[in-house]
């Protein structure tokens, strides 16, 4: 188990953070410039913050009150950097081995099972600026593990690699991680990095923790706005609570009301309470007039495609609403996320007027400074 409280004012700065992590992936998740490095290299023992306490299973790595600050050799705390750092003049044996002690044979034995698991044995005698950018994080892993570090802080390694390196790596990461059972604390501002590794989700902003919870949780149930933004959340409209019953909550968006059902809205919210409503472009649905009978119980909306975004694997439709609208002030009202497959085969390019249904659970309220 891993306890870090730490905070720090620099430069008009303030990072304040606490968080708990066991046996498992937390993923620091947040934009440049949010504090995620600095709480790993205070962790590592690279950073002192001016007050808190690092704790690793009983022992006591910091505390600014009794005085204690281990250094980075003595905290058994295994940090790969955003660059790597390997060593240029050595191999990859040498690096792997580095900071390892005791009989050669030994030695050797430890840091050809490291390779082994990382599939970089026949690569041993080579120097890291003959290796690839991918080869090159297998081999800085490895060398964070030989130490048999008490826990393992990766600091966004996979930012610089390309998508079929990354992906194969994050499956690396996260087997290595369920092999050796190491608390690990992994830094990324990559959304779908961050929802495959985790074990849970810890969203950062200007030095303060926004949420912490499972990934699929903080992704459709942001607690904060800003959390809703960090996350992805196209769709966020001002409401107001315009009735609450056993069936669900009611929510005066623009011209129209939407209905959200208790299980996605917070506990206690009364008629008249301000809200953010918050719904996920991917989660809107757009409905095929054969099927409509199937949507009955969705908030179902009629509206034209007025523009759209092509990502390649998936675009993205900007829909204004016919009658009422949600956002009269905009010359559109929802955006809509679809995969290039569901593009083509509605004929999307042709047919630019749909029916839209909005599950109520999909309908998520946060709410306003002074509501609740």
């Amino acid at each position: 188990m891993l306890e870090v409280e730490v905070r720090h004012v620099w430069a008009g700065f303030r990072l304040e953070l606490s968080l708990n992590i066991s046996r498992e992936i937390l993923v620091l998740f947040g934009r440049s410039g949010a504090g995620k490095t600095l709480t790993l290299r205070a962790v590592a023992g690279l950073f002192r913050p001016e007050a808190g306490h690092i704790v690793l299973g009983g022992r006591v790595l910091f505390d600014s009150k009794a005085g204690v600050n281990l250094p980075p050799q003595a905290r058994r705390v295994g940090y790969v950097p955003q660059g790597y750092a390997l060593f240029p003049h050595l191999s990859v044996f040498d690096n792997v081995a580095y900071g390892l002690r005791g009989k050669p044979e030994e030695v050797r034995r430890q840091v050809f099972e490291l390779l082994d698991l990382v599939g970089l044995r026949e690569l041993a005698d080579r120097r890291p600026q003959q290796l690839s950018g991918g080869q090159q994080q297998r081999v800085a892993l490895a060398r964070a593990l030989a130490v048999r570090p008490e826990v393992l802080l990766l600091d966004e390694p996979l930012s610089a690699l390309d998508v079929p390196t990354r992906l194969e790596l994050q499956g690396l990461i996260r087997d290595l991680q369920r092999q050796f059972g190491i608390p690990t604390l992994f830094v990324t501002h990559n959304l779908a990095e961050a929802m495959f590794l985790a074990d849970r989700l810890a969203v950062v902003d200007r030095g303060r923790l926004l949420q912490v919870g499972p990934p699929k949780e903080v992704l459709n149930r942001p607690a904060q706005l800003e959390a809703a933004h960090l996350m992805g959340v196209r769709n966020i409209f001002h409401g107001r609570v315009s009735l609450v019953s056993e069936g669900g909550l009611r929510v005066r968006v623009g011209e129209r009301d939407l209905l959200a059902r208790p299980a996605a809205t917070p506990a206690g919210l009364r008629p008249g309470d301000p809200v953010w409503v918050c719904v996920r472009a991917e989660r809107i649905a757009l409905v095929l007039p054969e099927r409509l009978h199937r949507a009955a119980d969705a908030n179902l909306v009629l509206g034209e495609i007025t523009r759209e975004a092509d990502y390649g694997l998936a675009s993205v439709l900007y829909f204004r609403l016919t009658g009422p609208r949600l956002s009269p002030n905009r010359d559109y009202d929802l955006e809509v996320e679809v995969p290039a497959y569901v593009h083509e085969r509605l004929r999307l390019d042709r047919v630019r007027t749909w029916t839209l249904a909005v599950d109520p659970e999909a309908v998520h309220l946060i709410p306003q400074a002074g509501a609740v």
